[in-house]
């Protein structure tokens, strides 16, 4: 029989009482999580390099293989570039580029045509429907003075 030491029933107790720390996971901060409706919708999470070093992580809608960033400045996507975080998809944009980091290879130049019809398409805005208000304000005023002048002279026109 093998007679256990005292240096290991400390041990033994020891690990009893204190278990071993587990590692925490990397997570993304808010602004880089995506849920499953945004994911449907065409958005995906950017990480976004600024010039001094400093990374942030933002989430941006994927629109004709252009999106925005919050500082409007507009960056061309392509398929080869967007990469996968747990299953979500994700962007590594240089701030002073205009394609995203692409593992593959470095092509600059594809993306020019998309964001200048990106550009011209922000740029140029719909008409609104401000004057429908006027017309429906115009119809209530109309109804308002009818009432007042039958209810002033009777139907006696």
């Amino acid at each position: 029989m093998e007679e256990i030491t005292l240096k290991q029933k400390i041990d033994s107790l020891y690990d009893e009482k204190h278990p071993k720390e587990k590692k925490k996971e990397y997570r993304l901060g808010g602004k880089g999580r995506l849920s499953k409706g945004k994911l449907k919708r065409g958005y995906i999470i950017v990480q976004k390099i600024d010039e001094n070093k400093n990374v942030s992580f933002e989430k941006q809608q994927i629109d004709d293989s252009v999106f925005k960033t919050k500082d409007d400045n507009y960056h061309a996507v392509s398929k080869e570039e967007i990469l996968f975080y747990k299953g979500k998809p994700m962007v590594i944009q240089p701030s002073i580029k205009l394609n995203p980091y692409q593992p593959t290879g470095d092509n600059e130049v594809f993306g020019q045509k998309y964001v200048q019809a990106k550009m011209l398409k922000d740029f140029i805005k719909k008409k609104g429907r401000g004057a429908g208000w006027i017309v429906w304000l115009l119809i209530i005023g109309a109804i308002i003075f009818g009432i007042n002048y039958i209810s002033k002279n009777g139907f006696n026109f």
